[in-house]
């Protein structure tokens, strides 16, 4: 049995958007390192906060610019057919 999906709107405030994003984001980089170690698959996530500054998470494994480098090997229509967007479900109003 899953979880329902729950539709998920923008916070107006900056400042309540600020403080969700410091909180949350830990917790999708310990999911990003529990998949990696679970999955024996290498992880790059690049999140930027609402103030515009960015954030790198790599795997241990290797070196943020082998993994991305491998990523940029790939032509532009396998880029996009790797990129589901199927399960999100996020509205901006």
């Amino acid at each position: 049995m899953g979880r329902k999906k729950i539709k998920l709107n923008r916070i107006e405030s900056l400042k309540e958007r600020s403080s969700k994003y410091s909180k949350r984001k830990q917790g999708l980089f310990k999911k990003a390192e529990e998949v990696a170690l679970l999955c024996d698959c290498e992880v790059i996530l690049i999140v930027v906060s609402p103030t515009d500054k960015p954030t790198l998470f790599h795997t241990r494994s290797k070196s943020f610019n082998k993994i991305y480098d491998r990523y940029c090997m790939l032509s532009l229509q396998e880029r996009e057919e790797r990129c589901d967007l199927s399960d999100l479900y996020i509205i901006i109003t």
